[in-house]
């Protein structure tokens, strides 16, 4: 049985908050569970996600960074020179998908 296709809109800043506030929690679960697919083999989550090109690559560059810093986190553990300058530019990716799209990122503490 095929997996439902993701949708995820980038372009949701011009919602009223109560309905934003909503789209962000649906948001942090698909990103949620397209993380979590790409440790499990064999999973494949099809995904359409809208927004401009712009917001388009900011989110492809933060969620590839995102499986980078958790990769080198469970090879080489947390404190590891690797992990760190792999956080550095997660941090950067993350900055950028939050200034083009105007949504927080789910993983940043």
């Amino acid at each position: 049985m095929p997996a439902a296709t993701l949708e995820i809109n980038l372009n949701q800043v011009h919602h009223p908050l109560e309905e934003r506030l909503k789209l962000y929690n649906k948001f942090a679960g698909q990103l949620e569970q397209l993380l979590l697919s790409l440790y499990q083999a064999g999973m494949d989550v099809p995904i359409n996600i809208t927004g401009t090109s712009s917001q388009i690559d900011a989110f492809t560059r933060a969620l590839a960074g995102e499986k980078r810093y958790l990769d080198s986190y469970l090879k080489h553990g947390l404190t590891d020179t690797r992990t760190l300058g792999s956080r550095h530019k997660l941090g950067g990716a993350v900055k950028k998908f939050e200034t083009e799209t105007g949504l927080r990122w789910p993983f940043k503490n």
